[in-house]
């Protein structure tokens, strides 16, 4: 996935997290936890304030930016073909994942995990570099391995509302878009297995409900708000 080295917080949020997980090795059976691996998300950790979705909207939070990383190492475990046990979608979609292939955590709240449902151990290679987040899973081959294929369906649109708020800072009749809205999503998605070709299954993995981002504008005094 990429993301914008211009915006310094998230982009050390993201490499923190990506550096606590890089080169972790997974035994058959075992349970990968993001939140165990990665740890607390806290000040002295490193972690800084950046955009996170709550309260409705986007707002400053700590370590924003590392459900980036959680939802491309979802991308990379489902495309390996490896069994989920743990998934949670945000609230409102994301710029860096399609609806459907998100991951979202919250430390002691939500977590990503997944299970090493593989014959050998596995290890997770991952990086951070000129504004791109690149996952690998390395592993031993096994006598039949699938082409997977995840396929994310719109299954209806939730329109979005706009709300007007008086701002007392600014002149009488201005408006300003304080926050701007999009429309929120059903979607189901589906995971593909082929060998050689041809088709062996297709499941639901999730059915996710993805909220509408309400736009609010700020208006000066004098105006009757709507």
């Amino acid at each position: 996935t990429t993301f914008s080295t211009r915006n310094v917080n998230r982009s050390t949020n993201i490499r923190l997290a990506t550096k606590k997980i890089n080169g972790t090795v997974i035994m058959p059976g075992e349970t990968f936890s993001y939140n165990q691996v990665v740890g607390k998300r806290t000040v002295e950790a490193g972690y800084k304030d950046a955009k996170i979705y709550a309260d409705g909207g986007v707002v400053d939070g700590l370590a924003g930016g590392i459900c980036q990383i959680s939802s491309t190492l979802y991308n990379a475990v489902l495309l390996a073909n490896l069994e989920v046990t743990e998934r949670k979608n945000h609230t409102y979609t994301t710029s860096y994942v399609p609806a459907g292939k998100d991951a979202t955590v919250v430390y002691g709240v939500k977590d990503f995990k997944f299970k090493n449902s593989r014959s050998y151990p596995i290890k997770i290679e991952a990086s951070v570099s000129n504004g791109i987040a690149e996952f690998k899973i390395h592993g031993i081959s096994e006598e039949k391995e699938y082409e997977i294929k995840i396929l994310p369906v719109t299954t209806a649109s939730i329109p979005y509302t706009t709300s007007y708020v008086e701002d007392a800072t600014l002149a009488p009749g201005q408006q300003v878009v304080s926050q701007s809205g999009h429309a929120g999503y059903k979607v189901t998605t589906y995971k593909e297995v082929r060998y050689n070709g041809e088709l062996v299954s297709k499941e639901v993995i999730s059915n996710d409900t993805y909220s509408p981002m309400q736009t609010i504008i700020k208006i000066g005094p004098g105006i009757p708000v709507q």
